[in-house]
């Protein structure tokens, strides 16, 4: 981890989750502008700094530290400035971004104005200013040692991290043999069991142009369709699982052009806040973009039609999806990019089946 004077540099993830179209407000405002008057910044009270910091009070910050690891945030900074070497990975993580952060969700933690708020130039100043001002030899040699620390337990870490790729690249594989075999009804059997009240998949529309609006409701129908044709004319008893599919569809317009990474924390968001609702899956969402929207297969209504006996899958002619994985992490690759592109067929009768938790 590289530190650029007292800020850390945040990884992309956190940057994708963090970079919104926020504003200062009014109450951060008029804090940095007293703060930037003062003849000595250094001297502010740590409630202060922790609020430009977007910390919680000392009281509550030293509580939460107690909490996680024992000591008050002066003591965790005497450890590193003693024996940073013994620090453990919360510890590293509370002195790089503060008593608050969480692991699972980026925009915990201090906040760094620059990189998450679309600051107007005299905002920015007087934030670099407030920021410069404010740093000390003590607090960014405490950084320091903490991100060396830091580093060394992600290199520490590296053969468990290459194991849980090499484990999420298996259940893939798995998936893969599962499309093989479904032609067993299996499956229809363990999702009848299941008896969900609604069953279906997380569905971001991304393309916003003129006219789109015709073509996303012409998808929308062409999804509920093949799913009938699917299930109705494919699968033996398979019928009651029409009328329980019901997939949740997101459709908003901040979410023109938007990449996989950015869909990615927003599905995160709604799965960490109970937003997808009961028997959606919570493992993989679906993408309609540009692509989809512009497909032949939209532009003429046509529907899948099931093959014929010694035929084969009309692939090539089918609407195809991306699936996407949301907790993808595009820095821990091997051959797997985050995501699969599914014929639509395939998303009722075997790519839920894959994510559904199993019976024992």
């Amino acid at each position: 981890m590289s530190l650029k004077g007292k800020e850390v540099e945040l990884s992309r993830e956190v940057h994708l989750i963090l970079r919104r179209n926020l504003r200062m407000s009014p109450q951060d405002r008029a804090l940095y502008e007293r703060v930037a008057t003062l003849k000595d910044p250094t001297s502010i009270a740590r409630a202060e700094k922790n609020q430009l910091d977007g910390l919680p009070p000392p009281d509550e910050e030293d509580r939460l530290c107690v909490e996680k690891v024992g000591l008050a945030m002066a003591e965790l900074k005497d450890k590193v400035a003693v024996s940073h070497v013994t620090l453990t990975q919360e510890e590293a993580d509370i002195i790089l971004f503060g008593a608050t952060w969480e692991l699972d969700n980026p925009a915990s933690g201090k906040r760094y104005l620059l990189w998450s708020m679309d600051l107007v130039e005299a905002e920015r100043q007087l934030v670099e200013k407030v920021q410069t001002s404010l740093g000390n030899p003590y607090d960014n040699a405490i950084k320091r040692l903490a991100g060396k620390r830091w580093d060394e337990l992600r290199q520490l870490d590296q053969p468990a991290r290459e194991q849980r790729r090499e484990q999420k690249a298996q259940e893939m594989r798995a998936a893969f043999a599962a499309q093989r075999e479904a032609g067993r009804p299996r499956w229809v059997q363990e999702m009848l069991a299941a008896k969900l009240a609604h069953w279906g998949f997380v569905i971001f529309r991304t393309d916003y142009r003129e006219g789109k609006d015709k073509k996303w409701h012409v998808f929308k129908g062409v999804y509920r369709m093949t799913a009938a044709i699917v299930l109705r004319d494919c699968w033996n008893k398979a019928n009651t699982l029409v009328t329980t599919q019901k997939s949740f569809l997101v459709s908003d317009p901040k979410l023109d052009g938007a990449s996989l990474d950015t869909l990615r924390e927003r599905f995160k968001r709604m799965r960490e806040n109970d937003e997808i609702p009961s028997g959606r899956a919570t493992d993989c969402f679906l993408v309609v973009d540009e692509a989809v929207l512009d497909h032949n297969v939209i532009s003429t209504k046509t529907l899948y039609k099931p093959k014929s006996p010694g035929e084969a899958d009309p692939w090539d002619t089918t609407l195809s999806l991306r699936a996407v994985d949301p907790d993808y992490n595009n820095t821990d690759t091997l051959n797997f990019e985050g995501y699969i592109t599914i014929p639509l067929p395939k998303v009722f009768d075997w790519l839920y089946y894959c994510f559904m938790p199993k019976r024992p």
